[in-house]
């Protein structure tokens, strides 16, 4: 065998966007026998852990939160990749989510749920949440009605994201006001899952009901967070392992002396789907009640008849009520949801493909294939492997 090469891994793994980094550092490590992984997992990387400066480092893969540990981890004249993105530098090559991606991906699922009303909210002055932020202004240039959340007092800006996410009764007062105001209904992004669990905190202690006058919407789908939020929170899932094997192979691109480049971006994956974002967005009761009943798992085999006697309208009335208000029929918004259902289902449960067109109100898992090649292009087993 090889002289083993020691890799550090200075990430953050007490969230599961830190935890999906290690698995996907763990998948390409799976093919290099002659790789030592070093994993350091606390939050507080202010300066090189101490086992860092009498350890024999080949390499590092880091979350690179602050200038002065920048120049440390530089000084080491080892291969690095930074996965935190904060501090960018021709020197080290970084990675990140694709923030414009995970931003136009929640403005699309919210004007497909026929909310007028958008919003953000953030950190402020912390470089991920300001990042979405600017994608958010850009994108809400095409909106009649979008609102950014601006702390009122100074003390609720600044770099120091753990501080902000600790202190959640500080910023209830301030977040409340900011909610009461918002024209309803509106639909929030929040700039992560632990912000979007502080909006939906406010929105019960302030009375305000989610997701009927306020959707919220996270990013990271940390699936403990999301689910204890009350509603249990929606979340765009970043691809997480998809970050961590990237870094490694650029860690293994640097040590066989290849050039790499020095910014990466990586696109979300998809909406996972949960309560708080389990409504639409229109004033007429007919298409509430109709969305409630498509979007109910009790009745995912409804038909357009069945719905409309439910709802005590014509079939060609509910089709002009959804057009006007979802800008889709029906029929349209019942395949919308049975494909989403079964995305998530494939995505994150072991259910056999029979099991999941029965629960997506398919007649036969022959029928759910074709379903849901025609509309992804792939077959439900490539798309559960990507």
């Amino acid at each position: 065998m090889k002289n083993p090469l020691h890799i550090g891994l200075l990430v953050d793994a007490s969230r599961a966007y830190g935890r999906g980094i290690y698995r996907g550092v763990a998948n390409f490590a799976e093919t290099r026998e002659d790789w030592i992984i070093l994993a350091h997992e606390r939050p507080e990387l202010d300066a090189l852990p101490g086992w860092l400066k009498k350890a024999r480092v080949d390499a590092l893969i880091a979350y690179i939160p602050n200038r002065k540990l920048h120049q440390k981890i530089t000084a080491l004249g080892v291969p690095v990749v930074d996965v935190h993105g904060r501090c960018r530098s021709p020197l080290i090559p970084v990675i990140e989510s694709d923030d414009q991606v995970i931003v136009r991906l929640a403005f699309e699922f919210f004007l497909q749920s026929g909310f007028q009303h958008l919003a953000y909210c953030g950190y402020q002055s912390v470089f991920f949440s300001d990042q979405r932020e600017e994608a958010f202004r850009f994108q809400a240039l095409k909106l009649k009605s979008a609102h950014i959340y601006t702390p009122a007092s100074r003390d609720l800006v600044g770099e120091d994201l753990y501080r902000f996410e600790k202190g959640v009764a500080a910023h209830d007062a301030d977040l409340a006001r900011w909610l009461r105001a918002l024209p309803k209904p509106v639909a929030i992004l929040a700039c992560n899952d632990i912000r979007g669990q502080q909006v939906i905190n406010a929105c019960r202690e302030t009375g305000i009901r989610s997701p009927e006058e306020v959707a919220v919407l996270g990013v990271d789908n940390d699936q403990i967070i999301c689910r204890l939020c009350r509603p249990t929170l929606s979340s765009i899932e970043p691809d997480v392992e998809k970050i961590g094997f990237l870094a490694a192979q650029l860690i293994a691109d640097q040590l066989e002396g290849k050039s790499v480049a020095p910014r990466h971006l990586v696109a979300p994956r998809q909406i996972v789907q949960r309560k708080s974002t389990d409504t639409v967005a229109a004033e007429h009761p007919a298409v509430v009640d109709a969305a409630r009943i498509i979007r109910d798992q009790h009745y995912g085999d409804a038909s357009v008849e069945q719905i409309c006697e439910a709802v005590g309208v014509s079939r060609s009335t509910l089709d002009k009520l959804f057009l006007l208000h979802l800008g889709r029929s029906v029929t349209e918004e019942i395949a919308r949801i049975r494909l989403q259902r079964s995305q998530n289902l494939l995505r994150h449960s072991d259910l056999p493909q029979t099991e999941i067109a029965h629960a997506c109100g398919f007649s036969s898992a022959t029928y759910f294939c074709r379903f849901f090649k025609r509309n992804t292009g792939q077959t439900p087993n490539a798309y559960r492997r990507c």
